[in-house]
């Protein structure tokens, strides 16, 4: 759910949802613009749920230009500090804007957040649905702004880097998918090893030699490859020690994958995490990228193989769970037994 100052904030109670009375037009309310590039007058707009908006400008007029763009300023928002993922071609939705003053979609996306807003926009989802409702993740229209300035301000300092790439290897580490986090947080390693190679060997000896030959010479891939760059790179001190070590595993775990299937553990994901950290801070002359400093724990998917953690809280909603044919008498049975062990201790 979107903030901002001039917004009412957003409340929903759990007899609303259980009624399915919440406010639905406020999920349709535009609460704002951000600038993302486009060229002038058109912006991105932000709906009151999240919804985020393009105009079907000429440069946005196939699918994947789309997503790319949308990935883009995701990315961006992710740089900045705000959690994102990419979103895919099925995440897409047509729509258009109600007297500047509501967003209505007409239920196109297929992807299960499209499905989500499209029922608590229609009033539709069921009460297990809607629950979300009451205790949504939120975010403000003001930091949404200063998140995506900083954001594209990254991107346009290093503009080999492809946001998409990133996007889905944080998502990646967040899921425990160590496979997407790998592979794509290695083509965000490259990506940035590419931009350092630029400014540290090739503008400096091209400003020497101009010739089309040697610039040819040190893009050539097939002699100076990504590892060959790291050592080069190592060699006049713009990597450390620590960051090769990082990149250096998460090259192998990444061969492995690529060449014999080999799924990469834990630690080689989270090794290519920590040296896309590295690159970015070399990359940018040691700045820091709020990106680095969110939990991605909070959003994780829990390992269902580690001791539960025991957190006592009061519940504050509830529902019945519909029984299983025998789950009923198995319930007191077990209960009939701790019961019998209680008394026998």
């Amino acid at each position: 759910m979107i903030e901002a100052e001039d917004v009412r904030p957003w409340v929903a109670t759990v007899d609303q949802i259980n009624q399915r009375t919440w406010d639905y037009v406020a999920l349709h309310e535009k609460v704002g613009g951000i600038d993302v590039g486009l060229p002038s007058p058109y912006h991105m707009v932000i709906g009151r749920d999240g919804a985020l908006v393009l105009p079907r400008i000429e440069k946005l007029r196939s699918d994947q230009e789309i997503v790319e763009f949308f990935n883009r300023c995701l990315a961006a928002l992710l740089i900045g500090g705000i959690y994102c993922e990419a979103i895919t071609p099925d995440g897409l939705d047509l729509g258009s804007i109600i007297d500047w003053k509501y967003i209505r979609t007409y239920g196109t996306g297929l992807a299960a957040s499209n499905q989500f807003h499209l029922h608590i926009r229609y009033s539709a989802a069921s009460p297990l649905e809607a629950i979300a409702l009451v205790n949504p993740r939120t975010a403000n229209m003001r930091e949404l702004s200063k998140a995506m300035a900083k954001g594209l301000d990254v991107l346009a300092r290093i503009p080999a880097l492809r946001g998409e790439y990133l996007l889905k290897g944080s998502a990646g580490i967040a899921r425990r998918d160590w496979g997407a986090a790998l592979s794509n947080l290695w083509i965000t390693s490259e990506q940035i090893l590419s931009a350092l190679w630029e400014r540290e060997v090739i503008t400096p000896t091209c400003s020497i030699d101009q010739s089309k030959s040697r610039r040819d010479q040190l893009n050539d891939t097939r002699t100076w490859t990504a590892s060959a760059r790291i050592e080069m790179l190592y060699q006049k001190s713009v990597l450390d020690p620590t960051t090769v070590s990082y990149l250096s595993s998460a090259r192998k775990a990444r061969n492995e994958l690529a060449h014999n299937g080999v799924h990469p553990t834990e630690s080689a994901a989270l090794a290519a995490f920590e040296a896309v950290r590295n690159l970015m801070w070399v990359a940018l002359h040691e700045k820091d990228v709020p990106l680095f400093d969110l939990d991605l724990s909070d959003h994780a998917l829990s390992d269902p193989f580690s001791p539960p953690k025991r957190i006592i809280v009061e519940p504050t909603h509830w529902m019945a769970i519909p029984k299983l044919p025998g789950e009923e008498e198995l319930e007191k049975a077990e209960a009939a037994s701790g019961r019998r062990n209680a008394e026998s201790t």
